[in-house]
């Protein structure tokens, strides 16, 4: 028998197999802990981000949307059935880059908001974070509007369509076309906005417009199958805020369209204002033109001081002195509530008028555009 054959290595290889032992122990342990460890961590990033969100949340949507997403002037976001089926991407691009035509602004630093990409997502997480607890809300169903539709289709469509969808740019289809209308269905016609043509240029709309903006698009193409065509129904103020924004965005001819718009829709002393406007964009006096969009939308509705003189001696005077100087009804002559509101704002109390009182509601008596120069009159008398 040889030195070999005596050597006896077991003890080594227990020894060395309880080294692999300890180090597979060792690392199952570090394994387990590390990933605790991340998940802690993951969990600690994901609620700093939730308190980020609900600090935006708070700051910029609660005083519309409620401050536990209850619902208030926008739509109640705390809702089961809407967190369920709405993808987060969805709320980001709709928080990001707003709701055409309605009181949903952008809130990207992208479109003039004051949020960040990383902020929009911090609101999300924010929102989402709701989703375990919320409740199914009774939503009051509204049924599509081809008139919104019409307002919204010139706003946001009609640049490629046309007005009232008859042509526009070329290449791109008529879509108030009847032979097309009736060959293809309104559930076509839904999806294609929803989701797009994007070989072809069509936008992927389905992310920017709510549901029941995309029921009114398509009641309107409903409406012209029927052949009913609809004028849509433009606010003057609304109209003045976007041209401002073009020209701040230096597109005047984007300004000059909302206000040829405008002058469909307005009359009185207001039409002389906007074609003066017109003429200063036709000159390229772009500065100066965005001045007097800016004075005019500060006193709008303007009105003719001349024509409220008479309008005035025929149904104010009884009441508040041929002279303002007050009698069944209040002085008008340096008159508080006169000087504090604005021309839009007096208006609307003219038409409402004072339940209770002796100041009955003027609608269906005078137009807004004689209300307009009646407010002008008055307005002499604050001076």
């Amino acid at each position: 028998m040889n030195k070999m054959d005596r050597e006896d290595y077991s003890q080594y290889l227990r020894v060395g197999l309880g080294l692999i032992l300890l180090l597979i122990l060792s690392l199952g342990y570090y394994w387990i802990s590390d990933g605790t460890r991340l998940a802690s961590a993951a969990e600690e990033l994901s609620t700093e981000r939730i308190h980020r969100g609900q600090d935006f949340y708070e700051e910029q949507c609660g005083a519309c949307h409620g401050v536990e997403g209850e619902g208030g002037l926008g739509p109640a976001l705390n809702d089961r059935q809407l967190l369920k089926n709405t993808l987060n991407d969805v709320f980001f691009s709709v928080i990001r880059s707003g709701v055409p035509n309605t009181q949903m602004p952008a809130w990207s630093v992208d479109f003039g908001g004051p949020l960040t990409d990383e902020d929009i997502r911090d609101v999300v997480a924010f929102m989402r974070a709701w989703e375990p607890e919320a409740v199914d809300l009774v939503v009051e169903e509204t049924v599509p509007d081809p008139a919104r539709g019409a307002v919204l289709f010139a706003n946001t469509c009609a640049v490629c369509h046309g007005d009232n969808g008859l042509g526009g740019q070329e290449g791109i289809p008529v879509i108030n076309d009847l032979e097309r209308l009736n060959r293809l269905e309104d559930a076509w016609y839904r999806d294609v906005i929803a989701n797009g043509r994007p070989s072809k240029g069509m936008p992927t709309w389905g992310t920017v417009f709510s549901p029941q903006q995309l029921d009114d698009l398509v009641a309107l193409i409903g409406a012209w199958r029927e052949g009913i065509q609809i004028t849509p129904s433009f606010s003057a103020t609304d109209l003045i805020d976007q041209a401002i924004f073009a020209l701040q965005q230096e597109d005047a001819n984007s300004a000059s369209l909302h206000i040829d718009r405008a002058l469909t829709v307005v009359a009185g002393a207001g039409v002389q204002e906007f074609e003066n406007i017109l003429g200063l964009l036709e000159a390229e006096d772009v500065a100066e033109a965005e001045a007097a969009l800016i004075s005019l939308r500060e006193g709008w509705p303007p009105g003719d001081p001349a024509s409220g003189a008479i309008l005035y001696n025929t149904n104010c005077a009884v009441c508040h002195g041929q002279q303002g100087e007050g009698g069944v009804g209040t002085a008008l002559i340096e008159n508080s509530y006169v000087q504090e509101e604005d021309n839009s704002a007096l208006v609307q109390f003219l038409l409402e008028g004072r339940p209770g009182t002796a100041m009955s509601a003027f609608e269906g008596r005078l137009t807004e555009t004689e209300l307009a120069d009646l407010v002008a009159f008055l307005r002499l008398w604050q001076e």
